[in-house]
């Protein structure tokens, strides 16, 4: 059996676009989208692909080849450009990050042979991306979002000796912080009206109000009810943050919620049992 691996290429583009469509009232538009007006964004797009390795190459596909198959195939039309005039799928459909990422799939996937297409992921800015996934009928939408907060981790029923071994300098009892970085990552199909798979503006307000200001610039274990027999490790943060929005933000499914503790510090929560 061949050893397979997964190469991705990332490429970047610039666009302008507007929600106004005409399917939708103004009221709608602003309800949906925030805005009607006439926006740019750099987009920047990673497509992934898998496949054996070839022994003659050492290489899955061409780097070249993905380059110029995105540069042709996938962007033709997008960069540069004001999407709901260049691109005639714009004309009548919202041009979504979640649409934008479709049209992109279906123009790429077919020029694959060995290798396939295994994942698009358009980034709108640094702090929202959507992914599309080889075999998946659901889309999946991530917004990223940051607290400060400090804690202190004890395990009350260890010795503290015990403490001191399992948690080293971050049992030290007067606590220390972070800057955590949060992404909530929901999923769903995309609605044939709105080109959504949730509303972006719900998701915010539903994480400001039950994640950010619960617990930004709190001491996690003195400030925050759950915590107060948690530990209050990277992993149980994303747990409760779960918890706290297991509700379906947005109208669509919570999928993931990744903490960055730091840099190198990253815990992902995908619901109990998963």
């Amino acid at each position: 059996m061949k050893a397979t691996a997964h190469l991705t290429r990332r490429e970047r583009f610039a666009a302008a676009h507007h929600y106004g469509m005409p399917r939708f009232t103004k009221e709608e538009a602003e309800r949906l989208f925030g805005t009607t007006s006439i926006h740019g964004h750099n987009y920047v797009l990673e497509a992934t692909v898998r496949g054996p390795i070839h022994d003659e190459t050492g290489m899955v596909e061409n780097l070249k080849t993905i380059k110029e198959l995105i540069r042709r195939e996938a962007l033709a039309g997008l960069d540069q450009s004001f999407l709901n005039e260049s691109v005639p799928l714009f004309r009548e459909e919202p041009p979504t990050l979640e649409n934008i990422s479709g049209l992109i799939w279906e123009r790429l996937a077919p020029h694959f042979r060995e290798a396939k297409l295994q994942r698009v992921r358009l980034f709108e800015d640094e702090t929202l991306f959507v992914d599309r996934v080889e075999g998946e009928r659901d889309v999946f939408l991530t917004r990223v979002y940051e607290f400060c907060a400090s804690h202190r981790l004890h395990e009350p029923g260890l010795s503290t000796e015990k403490n001191r071994e399992v948690f080293g300098k971050c049992n030290n009892p007067s606590g220390h912080g972070h800057n955590y970085v949060v992404e909530v990552t929901v999923a769903g199909e995309v609605d044939a009206r709105t080109g959504t798979i949730g509303n972006l503006g719900e998701i915010d307000r539903l994480v400001n109000d039950r994640v950010i200001e619960y617990l930004d610039h709190k001491n996690l274990n003195a400030d925050v009810a759950e915590f107060a027999d948690l530990n209050p490790t990277a992993e149980n943060i994303a747990r409760v943050i779960w918890d706290r929005l297991d509700s379906g933000p947005g109208g669509a499914r919570l999928h993931r919620v990744r903490i960055y503790e730091t840099a190198r510090n990253i815990a992902d929560y995908y619901g109990p049992g998963v």
